[in-house]
């Protein structure tokens, strides 16, 4: 294949930064484009052989790129490269006749693999049960909800850098994801990234997991502990429910901070390590300060680039995009045949509170692929708790809603934010379709498409013209 330059559309900076900076590293000449327009206009004068696509550009959809650039150029190879999977995109990126479909956040060597295969004459197709199998289990990473972009633009741009990273959230709502997908995107990624769970140790154990000890330090001891911090040298060290450190541990940890050194128990002399760090907690950070059960020096020390993984029940649609993608997964992983929501299962998840979080999600739809033999998951799939759930009570607060209650929803909301949200609550009490939701709304069914495409949503059924 003619060494021809590579299309890069994407209209985020700091994506079309990393695709550069990995591509030209490893030799590749690049041409970037910010829209479908300058996509089309460098594509007609570059003639390039490989395309990186993302699916959503200011003025259209990835897909309709694609289509342009195959009319100008069949033997062209499209890698498209997007932040919100689902079956449908999956399936109509087949269509289309993609070389591969990878998922953000992407790490250089997985781009680079994509290119280098796109450049050999080996044939290659897509398969969507494959391409959810093979990514990472990002799981609480999937989602076009506002939250969740400002999430992983965050993740993008803290990547390369070497700052301490506070990642706080309730229980299962995908904290330790969000740490491998920095590591993943880091300059460091293919160096160690060690876990620790600091909630999972016994008191007096956390220190010495995490900075070792010496041969016969400790009785019964006498072969040395490697800590995990040493264990992380070159890497990333993420400290997992890091509130429930020790005060003895805390201490030792502030010492690595400041001193970018290690001293394991019994040792004379202090050891250089060179880590990144990234902690969590699902607790407040700031309260377990103000209890006196972490040390605020210690706080202000980790907190320099801090992210807040929202709760499942307030990201609307992104319960849909989730359960989509892990439903692929699941069925892979089971070698089922891959099955898709019915609307009633759609609406269920998106009126269920989900305590659990994402955990729980996915959790409920392993269970669902195991048990279920329909062409669909059904309600009927699920465990009984999902069934028998009343809707009436919250129907009722959605529906009479007092003054205070509405004051309080749409304070410090922008008009968009708000749109989306009434959007999504008349898509989830319809069912999922988006025609009824258009009757509730008073507006045209398309109208509500457009909106969906704005924000990166897969489309929900077929989309019907209508001459409103």
């Amino acid at each position: 294949m003619p060494h021809t330059p590579i299309l890069i559309i994407d209209d985020n900076e700091s994506h079309i930064t990393l695709y550069n900076s990995a591509l030209n590293d490893a030799g590749f000449q690049t041409v970037c484009a910010r829209s479908i327009a300058e996509a089309i206009a460098l594509a007609a004068l570059h003639k390039p052989r490989i395309a990186l696509v993302d699916l959503v550009l200011p003025d259209g959809t990835g897909n309709d790129l694609i289509t342009t650039l195959r009319a100008q150029n069949s033997d062209i190879r499209v890698i498209v490269v997007t932040a919100y999977p689902s079956v449908d995109r999956a399936i109509e990126a087949m269509r289309l006749g993609v070389f591969d479909f990878l998922v953000k956040p992407v790490d250089p060597q997985t781009l680079l693999n994509a290119v280098t295969n796109a450049r050999s004459d080996r044939n290659h197709s897509v398969d969507p049960k494959q391409m959810f199998h093979d990514s990472p289990a990002l799981g609480g990473l999937i989602g076009s909800s506002d939250a969740m972009k400002t999430v992983c633009e965050t993740i993008r741009a803290v990547a390369g850098s070497v700052a301490t990273v506070f990642i706080t959230g309730e229980n299962g709502t995908g904290k330790a994801q969000c740490a491998k997908a920095i590591h993943a995107l880091s300059a460091i990624s293919a160096s160690p990234f060690i876990p620790v769970n600091c909630s999972a140790m016994t008191d007096g154990r956390s220190g010495f997991e995490i900075f070792g000890h010496v041969a016969g330090a400790l009785n019964g001891h006498n072969v040395e502990k490697i800590g995990a911090a040493e264990q992380a040298h070159g890497g990333t060290l993420f400290l997992d429910e890091v509130c429930e450190l020790e005060s003895s541990a805390q201490a030792q940890l502030l010492q690595l901070l400041q001193t970018s050194s290690v001293t394991p128990h019994g040792a004379a002399k202090p050891r250089r390590v060179k880590i990144r760090i990234i902690c969590s907690s699902s607790k407040e950070p700031l309260e377990q300060v103000k209890l006196g059960k972490f040390r605020a020096d210690l706080y202000y020390r980790l907190n320099v680039v801090p992210i807040n993984l929202p709760p499942l029940r307030d990201r609307g649609l992104d319960v849909i995009e989730i359960a989509e993608a892990m439903v692929i997964r699941y069925a892979a992983k089971e070698k089922r045949p891959a099955r898709m929501l019915s609307q009633e299962a759609k609406s269920q998840f998106l009126s269920y509170s989900w305590p659990g979080n994402i955990r729980e999600l996915m959790n409920l739809l392993w269970h669902c692929v195991v048990v279920g033999n329909d062409q669909a998951i059904e309600l009927q799939h699920m465990p009984s708790h999902m069934q028998n759930i009343s809707l009436a009570s919250e129907e009722d607060s959605q529906q009479h809603p007092t003054k205070v209650d509405l004051l309080q929803y749409i304070q410090g909301k922008t008009l968009a934010q708000i749109e989306r949200e009434i959007i999504e609550i008349a898509i989830a009490r319809a069912g999922g379709s988006i025609p009824l939701a258009s009757k509730y709304l008073d507006v045209s069914p398309s109208t509500i498409y457009r909106k969906l495409e704005s924000w990166g949503c897969p489309a929900r059924g077929p989309r019907k013209t209508d001459s409103s």
